[in-house]
């Protein structure tokens, strides 16, 4: 979801990557010395969370901590596949491949021992389609019948296709058939009823107004201080499974600090980012794995110089996205030449990559940008323009940021980038009011299929934030999204015409697809990271040796 969303974000298969398995399985009994299995695990975190209401967490950090305290209809399992989670089994849908219907575990229950019901899930789903809510993860629960009418206020929420059948039964009415359902159905939580109806918009605010159902509880975190637990939930209903029965959890925004803590014996797990992934490259507790979350740059629709597409075509043909992924990151990220990740949707036919069928799609050539650049300054009655780069306060956005500032000052004379570093709160805040001239945006995966990512630039998405509007594109999508009239290889067909229509025009500039890298303390084993994993990994499987 974007700065996963759940930028982030957080699903089933290892799409193209080889999921990377720490140490052990998950399944392997605790070993170590005595009294190992009650040792804290301490882990770090890059920045606050804005919210753990899983109904509107739209950024990584929020879904780093979603991730280890709520589990949703389904969860993923230690091997990184779909499973059954709050529900009995993974099952098939009825009604043309419109109507699922769930029954609750009989275990099933919050963290203070009440049971899990049906209208837990229904008035959480309720809650969000609702615009009074005012949630933008509305991603996953789109498909269901009547959406766009409730979360337009045409219609009461009730009228919303989710409904209880009875206390351990509830079902879930799409608009039509979608291949890709059971990674969404992740995304689709509880809250428990009497904690909406006692916390209204405060729920998730911090740890006094959540109430999990997952893993683990969180303790000690008010919403913005930068330190917390996550304790074991012993009313969980796989709580036997979960070795580790508490979590210390601090935000660590500085790499230089996160490695010294790791070398000190501080934390156990912690991400690095940049030049710290090239100094670490030969310890033997760095694991470095490939993600599918894109990153690139949104141009503001609403302002006559960023709308012109010749503007938008020079910035982007100065952008060498591998020079700026090996030199400059330097953190085991690859150039991305495409809003649609490499090694990750896959040609229902013959099994190839996207990326790979659509070749290059955002070409370096600073000549040819050069050219660009000329017509739009004519175009735009303008020899010089100033540009604002709205970009996080991190060490990778930086340097991100920094790279395109020093290539569009030395090919696109007259262009100038100053860059807004500003912490992730604000630039998630100013992304939604598009509040930029040009913004970096990243993109983690929900589902493995093009669309996840070739949706957000639709007029009608909420994350496009750039408010970009093509007709062309967006008829083109809508017949991606028909899956009633049109079966998978043709949906290819057109996302792949959507595609080239979208990067023809430069409506985005990639620039790289992320990383994760971690250091991991030899003493614990059980977690895997792939395409698709989280910052933090599901600790639920985590273990002391």
């Amino acid at each position: 979801m974007f700065k996963d969303i759940r930028f982030t974000a957080i699903i089933s298969v290892v799409i193209g990557f080889m999921a990377v398995l720490l140490s052990g399985c998950a399944s392997t009994a605790v070993g170590g010395g005595a009294g190992s299995a009650e040792k804290a695990l301490k882990i770090t975190i890059p920045g606050e969370p804005l919210t753990i209401d899983p109904t509107k967490s739209i950024e990584t950090n929020g879904g780093a901590v979603i991730d280890q305290v709520s589990e949703g209809i389904y969860r993923r399992d230690a091997n990184n596949k779909i499973a059954a989670g709050v529900v009995d089994k993974v099952v098939k849908p009825t009604d043309n491949g419109t109507k699922y219907t769930f029954n609750i575990k009989k275990d099933a229950k919050w963290q203070d021992g009440s049971p899990i019901k049906s209208e837990d899930f229904v008035n959480s789903i309720d809650r969000q389609a609702d615009p009074k809510t005012k949630s933008q993860q509305t991603t996953s629960i789109q498909y269901i019948e009547n959406f766009a009418a409730v979360n337009s206020g045409k219609a009461d929420p009730s009228k919303l296709g989710i409904h209880a059948v009875n206390d351990r039964t509830f079902t879930v009415k799409l608009t039509k058939p979608v291949p890709f359902m059971n990674y969404e159905f992740t995304n689709f939580y509880p809250i428990q009823t009497a904690a909406i109806k006692k916390y209204g918009s405060h729920y998730g605010t911090n740890s006094e107004t959540t109430v999990a159902n997952g893993a683990y509880t969180i303790t000690g975190w008010n919403g913005s201080n930068d330190s917390w637990k996550y304790e074991k939930n012993k009313n969980y209903w796989d709580a036997k499974n979960v070795k580790i029965p508490e979590v210390d959890v601090t935000v660590v925004k500085d790499n230089n600090t996160a490695q010294n803590m790791f070398n000190g014996g501080q934390i156990d797990l912690t991400s690095l980012t940049g030049q710290y992934v090239k100094q670490n490259k030969n310890n033997k507790n760095l694991v470095v794995t490939e993600t599918g979350r894109n990153n690139y740059i949104y141009f503001n629709d609403k302002k006559k110089a960023t709308s012109n597409e010749n503007l938008r075509k020079a910035i982007s043909m100065v952008i060498d996205q591998d020079q700026l992924a090996k030199d400059v990151l330097q953190d085991g990220s690859i150039g991305a030449n495409n809003i649609v990740p490499k090694n990750y949707a896959k040609d229902p036919k013959t099994g190839e990559d996207f990326t790979s069928e659509m070749g290059d799609q955002a070409p370096t050539d600073t000549t040819k940008a050069k050219q660009y650049w000329a017509k739009a300054q004519k175009e735009i009655g303008k020899d010089k323009i100033s540009l604002d780069f709205l970009v996080d306060d991190t060490d990778t956005e930086k340097k991100l940021a920094e790279y395109v500032q020093g290539a569009v000052s030395d090919n696109l004379k007259g262009l100038t980038i100053n860059i807004e570093s500003v912490p992730h709160a604000t630039h998630v805040t100013r992304d939604f009011s598009t509040d930029f001239d040009i913004c970096t945006v990243g993109w983690g995966p929900d589902y493995p299929d093009a669309q996840n990512f070739l949706d957000g630039m639709r007029s009608n998405n909420t994350i496009n934030f750039s408010k970009f509007k093509d007709q062309q594109y967006d008829d083109l999508m809508n017949k991606v999204d028909d899956t009633t009239k049109y079966d998978a290889n043709q949906r290819w067909d057109f996302e792949k015409q959507a595609d080239k229509r979208l990067m023809s025009i430069a409506a985005v500039a990639p620039t790289y697809q992320a990383s994760q890298a971690h250091l991991i303390s030899s003493k614990f084993g059980g977690l895997k990271w792939d395409a698709m994993s989280g910052q933090s990994g599901k600790l639920q499987y985590a273990y002391w040796k």
